[in-house]
């Protein structure tokens, strides 16, 4: 935090959310923040030349206003979710807590990026009986050369890649599949016991139908991985830089273990008591009722966090800028951006 050192001693450790929270509110205690608790905002429209904000126990006129509301706040399932059977219980990143929550039988997890990674993990050591449904998602080792292999991003610039060159490439891709701890690969969750799945392509008469990807899959995970570590090693070539000799990761070079013959088809009313959709989450802002700063889809129109309309800024939108936007690491630049548009704004006045 601004002004803050890091005291945990691992800097690349991973805080458990409790203590997260925690430290903004010890934070904002310290610093005196005036931040206000469980309020609802239920809607921002134009005033005069500022904004009316009506929030659940009043009304407050503000010439500026910063939605900090967040981008992953509504779960995406795709269209074909209508179509599991009604015994079958459904889920999504956002609802699942924990194995002991979900009813008995095996369980599905569609999406094979960073959170489905994570679950199905967690529910295959807990002992339950997993199906992953994989596809083309990038995968990154947690360390690598003695530090967590996002610094080394950071460092090399990976982090900084705009937002106009990831769109050339094609569409943005999803986050990829990294642990918070240590690295999961999809071999590593084959490994385990989880059943790797292709990607997900109907469901139908209570049976749930995949490609024969799988393979595919698991090998871009392994290239992009081994992508970006090439890319650390010339930097850290190029600028002179010694760091420690990479290490051999067991999540790597673990030989995948594969359902053989592939599984394409599985009867969900037989097989199946549960499915975490893990296809993605976008912001709800239906609150924000201000022309000319949502697109058709109810996406926000922004960049860096800046707005068409004066005094109106959007924090944490992913990909904003470039691949550190909506993360944790552009909250500082983003907040100056901000904070110098606001100044700005009010010093018009």
């Amino acid at each position: 935090m601004p002004g803050e050192r890091d005291t945990s001693g691992d800097p690349d450790g991973a805080m458990p959310v409790a203590e997260f929270i925690a430290l903004m509110q010890d934070y904002a205690g310290r610093r005196g923040l005036p931040v206000e608790c469980g309020r609802e905002v239920r809607r921002i429209e134009p005033h005069g030349r500022g904004y009316r904000i009506e929030l659940d126990r009043e009304t407050v006129l503000s010439r500026c206003v910063v939605v900090a509301s967040g981008d992953q706040n509504v779960a995406v399932r795709p269209a074909l979710a209508a179509n599991v059977p009604d015994a079958v219980a459904q889920y999504d990143a956002t609802s699942y807590r924990n194995p002991t929550s979900m009813p008995e039988g095996a369980v599905l997890v569609v999406g094979s990026g960073q959170s489905g990674g994570q679950i199905a993990e967690d529910l295959i050591r807990a002992g339950r009986e997993v199906y992953l449904s994989t596809s083309r998602v990038a995968r990154q080792t947690h360390s690598y050369r003695g530090r967590h292999s996002m610094a080394w991003m950071v460092d090399t610039g990976i982090m900084d890649i705009p937002k106009a060159n990831l769109l050339a490439a094609g569409p943005i891709p999803t986050r990829a599949l990294v642990g918070a701890d240590h690295t999961i690969s999809l071999q590593s969750l084959s490994a385990q016991g989880v059943q790797l799945l292709g990607r997900l392509t109907a469901i139908d008469a209570g049976r749930a139908h995949f490609d024969s990807d799988v393979s595919v899959n698991v090998a871009f995970g392994d290239t992009t991985a081994a992508e970006t570590k090439a890319r650390i090693d010339a930097w850290l070539t190029a600028n002179g830089i010694m760091a420690p000799a990479a290490r051999t990761d067991p999540a790597e070079t673990v030989v995948p273990t594969l359902p053989d013959p592939a599984i394409l088809e599985l009867d969900l009313t037989q097989s199946v008591g549960s499915v975490v959709w893990c296809t993605g989450v976008r912001g709800d802002y239906t609150f924000l009722r201000v022309p000319a700063v949502l697109d058709n889809r109810g996406a926000p129109i922004e960049s860096g966090g800046l707005t068409r309309v004066a005094g109106l800024c959007i924090a944490g939108v992913p990909y904003s800028v470039s691949r550190r936007s909506g993360t944790i690491l552009a909250a500082a630049p983003d907040a100056e951006r901000m904070v110098n548009h606001v100044e700005m704004v009010l010093r018009s006045n």
